[in-house]
């Protein structure tokens, strides 16, 4: 059966971590190389497959008519496949400009969504983007923000709608429909091995148990580190010191001023409750 599992999430909150271990599950839990894609679970807003598949080129589209455009890259993706397909997404689940699901329900086999305290994302959000606490913070409570490379420069992803944080989590746990898995950063720190099988199970990946702990152990986040100093790492951004930062849940406690945790607080309240962090 083909189709799409998405790997699903706000910036900077497992995701890559979810993928890297599906990436070392799929090679029967062998280490990683660095310097080679995440092919097992590649980008699901990669702009060559997208101008290939459609034949269109990018920089003379607007982000409305790239938005259109999506889904029927991802349904011509589905029927030329024959197995699932894993797809990493930071888009908000929404409609497009055209009223219609971005991604699919016609080709849609479920969703890992993760999800992580806010005030941490802040924190990480901040040092990957280079910018500073306040930035990051003001950009989590942005309805339209998005993630929108210089496509003229030919960059290697889409646009993509982030919106606002709270926003962001609300728009995958509401989607009508559809089949999900949701998790907490905060579960992975403390239990990753299970919380691993569990995504196993829901993705309906053939992985035995030793394989599992295998591919835990493999992207453990100290071993994360300790590779990406010694081989660098590929999605790294060129301005980002450091692609894994601490991978500690709470960090946020002595990173933030109590002005900018009840910013975050007040921006993301109800959100934040709905999920146990306040």
């Amino acid at each position: 059966m083909s189709g799409f599992y998405w790997i699903a999430s706000y910036p900077k909150s497992g995701n890559t971590w979810m993928r890297l271990f599906l990436h070392s599950l799929s090679i029967g839990g062998g280490v990683l190389d660095f310097k080679k894609p995440l092919d097992f679970v590649s980008h699901g807003a990669t702009r060559p497959k997208f101008e290939a598949a459609l034949e269109l080129e990018t920089g003379d589209l607007t982000i409305d008519e790239i938005a259109r455009a999506r889904p029927r890259h991802y349904e011509m993706e589905a029927a030329q496949a024959s197995t699932p397909l894993f797809r990493k997404v930071h888009d908000r689940w929404q409609n497009t400009p055209a009223g219609e699901p971005l991604f699919p329900p016609s080709v849609t086999l479920g969703a890992i969504y993760l999800v992580r305290d806010p005030r941490d994302v802040a924190v990480s959000f901040a040092a990957h983007n280079n910018s500073s606490l306040d930035w990051a913070i003001a950009a989590m409570a942005n309805s339209r923000q998005l993630i929108d490379p210089n496509r003229r420069r030919q960059t290697f992803q889409l646009p993509q709608i982030l919106g606002s944080w709270g926003g962001h989590v609300e728009s995958w746990l509401d989607a009508p429909g559809l089949r999900r898995l949701v998790l907490r950063y905060e579960d992975l720190c403390t239990d990753a091995e299970a919380r691993f099988a569990e995504a196993t199970h829901f993705l309906g990946l053939d992985a035995s148990p030793s394989a599992i702990a295998a591919a835990t152990a493999a992207v453990g986040f100290a071993v994360l580190r300790d590779q990406e100093e010694t081989e660098g790492f590929l999605e790294r951004p060129a301005f980002s010191k450091r692609f894994f930062r601490r991978g500690v849940a709470g960090g946020w406690r002595d990173t933030l001023s109590a002005a900018q945790v009840a910013q975050i607080e007040s921006d993301h309240g109800p959100v934040m409750h709905r999920l146990g962090y306040l």
